[in-house]
């Protein structure tokens, strides 16, 4: 069984970005079967830095999809 990563990064720079969706689409378009939708993480990104505390800021978030036969 095969599984991908698929998100979005927010980056105030460089704007929203999606990743893993054109790995999704050619399974799917292979004739795969999505098995699952696995919870996946939050994307962080550290914003500063005072002594021992670290800010971060919410930059994203991803999820896993499991495929049936891969």
């Amino acid at each position: 069984m095969a599984s991908i990563e698929v998100g979005i990064r927010i980056d105030p720079a460089t704007g929203v970005a999606f990743f893993g969706l054109e790995a999704v689409n050619e399974r799917l378009a292979a004739g795969l079967r999505i098995r699952e939708l696995r919870p996946g993480n939050l994307i962080m990104s550290k914003v500063g830095e005072e002594g021992d505390n670290v800010q971060v800021s919410l930059a994203g978030c991803q999820v896993v999809v499991v495929f049936e036969g891969d």
